[in-house]
């Protein structure tokens, strides 16, 4: 766990020094130099992330802007951040995926999002509780999370849900009503839409777990990242961030 919660202080430190500061030789110093960048909004390599950090250095402070909200899962090598911040009239939700290789950050993914103004469950995208670290059971919830996944969005069996997930599901996934009703409802409704094809990380910590994984977005590649609390064996929170690739 020592080396979690160092990763973790690096990324904290990267948000509030490279991006919020600007500060570019500290972001020199924690970026690998075959940095490898998934994200498509960035061009490619360390200089890309380098050249992207002093644009936004440069960029005037959007007028309205708000304290974002930073939730942070790690294990073993990677960092998972749940982030909510203003950006002028918008309200954005990002999830981004870090892989560390001897203290710097070697491997970048993420994924952002509009909040919507209502949801179908009357909570935002990132209410909700912080990871509890105290919790013995992340090898069983990481288990139980990519049986679900495997039963019940890649073999497209909703009809599983009672088997992983409680009945009074907490959802902030915007589009998705609360309780497992709500999300057999939705999986149902969108099988056409919304196709999982392919899990490519799980993480845990204490009673959270994050699933990175590829599929179909209307027809469109995406990646998906979905956040799961679970409780007594039960998936009892959700929430989700999507992104249809450019």
């Amino acid at each position: 766990m020592q080396q979690e919660a160092i990763n973790k202080s690096i990324i904290r430190d990267f948000y509030r020094r490279a991006v919020s500061q600007g500060d570019i030789d500290f972001a020199k110093e924690i970026i690998a130099d075959d940095y490898i960048q998934h994200s498509p909004m960035v061009k490619p390599g360390k200089e890309g992330l380098l050249e992207a950090l002093a644009y936004m250095k440069q960029m005037p402070k959007p007028a309205s802007t708000s304290t974002p909200f930073l939730r942070l899962i790690a294990e073993g090598e990677y960092v998972v951040t749940n982030m909510s911040f203003g950006w002028g009239d918008k309200q954005k939700v990002v999830v981004d995926l870090f892989k560390f290789r001897n203290g710097q950050v070697a491997e970048h993914w993420d994924a952002i999002e509009d909040q919507p103004e209502t949801t179908q469950n009357g909570h935002t995208m990132m209410d909700g509780p912080l990871p509890s670290e105290e919790n013995d059971h992340v090898a069983e919830n990481k288990a139980l999370v990519a049986d679900f996944y495997e039963q019940v969005y890649i073999n497209r069996q909703p009809g599983l849900l009672s088997n992983f997930v409680a009945t009074n599901l907490i959802q902030h996934i915007p589009e998705i009503e609360n309780g497992i009703t709500g999300l057999e409802a939705y999986l149902r409704g969108q099988a056409d839409q919304v196709i999982i094809e392919k899990v490519d990380h799980i993480i845990g910590e204490g009673d959270f777990v994050v699933v990175q994984a590829e599929g179909k977005l209307a027809s469109k590649t995406a990646t998906f990242y979905t956040i799961f609390r679970l409780n007594e064996g039960r998936i009892v929170e959700q929430w989700g961030v999507k992104q249809v690739s450019l």
